[in-house]
C-alpha cells in the first residue's frame, strides 16, 4: 500500500539536489538561494507527499468493503531540521490535505487530493541569518488498475499526475507538474496484511523557475498491517533515492522513512487515528532529519 504518510521523505531528496548547491556558493546572493531552496524542497516535498499517501493508503481498504466512496482529511504538522558544513535550518510545516476515492468496479479506482501548507523556515549560512514563509497548494488526480483481485492477494498498478503551485516572499510563484507511477501488492494471511510497492516520482518545474530539469525519484518500500475489527495498526517503511539527473543521483544515498499508524473503527463506515514518521538522509555529510504527525478521519459509504 501506499506509504508516504508523509513524512518530508522528499525533503532531503530534493535538499540535496536543490539546497546544496545554492549552500556551497561562494558568492552572490546565498540569503535568497538559501531561501529557494529550503522553502521549495520543505513546502512541496512535505504537502505533496501527505496528498500522495492519503490518495493511495486507502485502497486496499476501498477494495475490500462493499461501498464505493471514500472521503479523507489530514491536518498534518512536520518539523525538519538540518545541519551541513557550510549551514543549518530548522523549518515547521502545517496544512491539511481532502479527498476522496471512488470505486467504479472491481477493478478500477479513481482518486483526487488537494492539499495545502504553510512553512516557516529559519536558515544560516555564510554568516547570514534568513527568515522566511512560504505557500504551498498541491492538486493531484489519479486512477488505480486492479489487476489482481482475490481474498488472499490483491494487486494493482497506480497512474497519478497533479500540479503544484509554491509561493514564497519576493519570488515569483513556481509551477510544477508531477506524474507517478506505481505497481502494489497485498497479500493477506487473517487480519495481517503485508502491501510491498515499487514507485517512481517524476517532477519538473514549468513555470517561475530558468532550469527546468526533470527530478526523478526511485520508491520502493512496505506497509505491514493488522486489520481487527476496530483496531487496525501498522508500520510503514520507506527507501527514496534521486535517480535523475546523474549530476545529483551520483552523490545520493538516498532516504528512509519509518513510522507507526494507528486506525479505529468508530462505526464500520467511519475511521478516525494518527501516523507519525521520522525520515533521516542516509547520504555521508548530509545530516536532515524529519518529524511528521498526522490526524486522519475517513468516511466510507
Amino acid at each position: 500500500m501506499r506509504l508516504r504518510r508523509l513524512w518530508g521523505v522528499g525533503l532531503g531528496l530534493l535538499l540535496m539536489g536543490i539546497a546544496t548547491p545554492a549552500f556551497a556558493q561562494g558568492g552572490g546572493d546565498i540569503s535568497e538561494e538559501v531561501k529557494k531552496a529550503v522553502e521549495r524542497s520543505v513546502g512541496a516535498s512535505v504537502s505533496s507527499s501527505v496528498a500522495e499517501s492519503l490518495s493511495r493508503s486507502i485502497v486496499s481498504e476501498g477494495l475490500r468493503v462493499e461501498p464505493k466512496t471514500t472521503l479523507f482529511g489530514s491536518p498534518f504538522y512536520n518539523r525538519t531540521e538540518g545541519d551541513f558544513d557550510f549551514g543549518s535550518f530548522d523549518a515547521d510545516t502545517g496544512g491539511a490535505v481532502v479527498g476522496v476515492l471512488h470505486k467504479i468496479n472491481d477493478f478500477v479506482l479513481l482518486h483526487a487530493a488537494f492539499s495545502g501548507a504553510h512553512t516557516h523556515v529559519e536558515a544560516s549560512a555564510g554568516g547570514i541569518d534568513v527568515e522566511s514563509s512560504s505557500h504551498l497548494i498541491d492538486m493531484r488526480l489519479g486512477a488505480n488498475l486492479v489487476f489482481l483481485n482475490t481474498q488472499p492477494a490483491k494487486a494493482w498498478f497506480t497512474l497519478e499526475g497533479g500540479v503544484t503551485n509554491f509561493d514564497a516572499e519576493d519570488l515569483d510563484d513556481i509551477w510544477s507538474w508531477r506524474a507517478s507511477p506505481s505497481a502494489t501488492l497485498s497479500l493477506r494471511g487473517g487480519p495481517i496484511l503485508f502491501e510491498p510497492t515499487i514507485g517512481f516520482s517524476f517532477i519538473r518545474p514549468f513555470s517561475g523557475v530558468d532550469e527546468k530539469d526533470t527530478t526523478i525519484l526511485f520508491n520502493p518500500g512496505f506497509a505491514l498491517k493488522y486489520r481487527g475489527e476496530t483496531f487496525r495498526p501498522q508500520l510503514n517503511f520507506l527507501y527514496s533515492k534521486i535517480i535523475h539527473p546523474g549530476s545529483v543521483a551520483k552523490d545520493d544515498d538516498g532516504v528512509i522513512a519509518v513510522g507507526p499508524e494507528i486506525l479505529f473503527a468508530v462505526t464500520p463506515n467511519l475511521l478516525v487515528g494518527g501516523a507519525y514518521s521520522y525520515s533521516t538522509t542516509l547520504t555521508k555529510d548530509v545530516d536532515v532529519n524529519s518529524h511528521t504527525v498526522t490526524l486522519e478521519i475517513r468516511w466510507i459509504f
